[in-house]
């Protein structure tokens, strides 16, 4: 069983490798950046599962986490901003 494992997983990784090479591509051609972040399951949360494997697709979700990087950037380029107007 674990060969079996191993072997799925060298398949995705290698499968994971060509997708993030042309995604990098196409970002590139059309100019916007993007980032691919690998999320786990948080712990304790088992009894989810279905439904977290579901919110790349869930519109609602991806708006929300689309505004949460939003005030993590602007949060994060007011704290470089102030340390380097002090240093």
């Amino acid at each position: 069983m674990a060969k079996m494992e191993n072997l799925i997983e060298k398949r995705f990784k290698s499968v994971e490798e060509k997708y993030r090479e042309e995604l990098d591509l196409v970002s590139e051609a059309l100019g916007k950046p993007c980032i691919i972040l690998h999320v786990q399951l948080p712990e304790g949360c088992e009894e989810y599962k279905e439904l977290f494997e579901k919110l790349p697709e869930d519109e609602v979700f991806m708006a929300e986490l689309q505004e949460f990087v939003r005030q993590a950037l602007k949060k994060r380029a007011g704290k470089l901003l102030q340390e380097r107007n002090q240093g």
